[in-house]
């Protein structure tokens, strides 16, 4: 799998198995309190999702697009 280093601007992408959604995070709360849990991690999948670091939106959803298709993509911030 591969990941991608961020450069200036932070792009993360919260994959979430169970409700099968993909939600792209740029600069928000939400990056601030990301957190690895048994089910869900930080630059890994887990059995529930996790968080994926990525150089830009368009590389997210490049990934999404090949990796969890049938997810639905939200843009929150």
């Amino acid at each position: 799998m591969l990941f991608f280093k961020g450069n200036s601007k932070n792009v993360w992408m919260n994959i979430d198995k169970p409700t099968k959604k993909c939600t792209i995070h740029t600069n928000c709360s939400y990056l601030d309190k990301k957190s690895e849990t048994k089910y869900k991690g930080i630059l890994e999948l887990k059995r529930d999702g996790g968080w994926l670091k990525f150089d830009s939106k368009n590389e997210a959803k490049k990934y999404h697009l090949n990796n969890c298709g049938t997810y639905s993509l939200i843009e929150h911030c």
